[in-house]
């Protein structure tokens, strides 16, 4: 269990910090929710039950410094993959953004890449649901990345995509 003031990720949203566990009662049953705050936005707030098992899925503690810079190293030597049919790699692209797995997150990340390339050769584009998946999966992994190293996003981003082409 988490508690008020940890920094967090969560898979759906992005680095949140845990401004408060509030009880709620319902009828006869009472709940606990994480009250969460993203660091980007200074109006939104998000409730999520504790006891949930989505919760404990897609609320995560930030790896550490180390775990992000061997991830990065690993980078090269992840094989990319594709699902040819649109419907089934959507569904297992955004599952895999919202597992909060920062390995396959890359991966996914490298495997649209190198469709990309491939597709341009053919004078073809990205298809808009890939592009949004590549979008959001871009955002988390440079919100935390950028947050744990302590280093801005631009200069992140070129050496994620320098990692990510090799």
């Amino acid at each position: 269990m988490f508690s008020v003031g940890d920094v967090v990720i969560y898979t759906t949203y992005g680095i949140c910090k845990i401004s408060a566990l509030n009880k709620i009662k319902m009828g006869k049953f009472e709940n606990t929710y994480y009250v969460l705050k993203p660091l980007n936005e200074d109006t939104t707030e998000i409730s999520l039950p504790v006891n949930n098992p989505m919760t404990a899925m897609r609320l995560q503690p930030l790896l550490s410094e180390d775990e992000i810079k061997d991830l990065i190293n690993q980078i090269p030597f992840l094989e990319p993959y594709w699902i040819e049919k649109d419907n089934d790699r959507k569904t297992e692209f955004s599952e895999i953004v919202k597992s909060g797995d920062r390995k396959e997150t890359l991966r996914l990340l490298k495997s649209i890449r190198v469709h990309i390339v491939d597709i341009k050769n053919k004078g073809r584009k990205l298809h808009a649901t890939d592009e949004t998946v590549m979008k959001d999966a871009e955002k988390l992994l440079l919100d935390e990345f950028s947050y744990v190293l302590k280093m801005d996003k631009p200069s992140l981003q070129i050496i994620l995509n320098d990692q990510l082409e090799k």
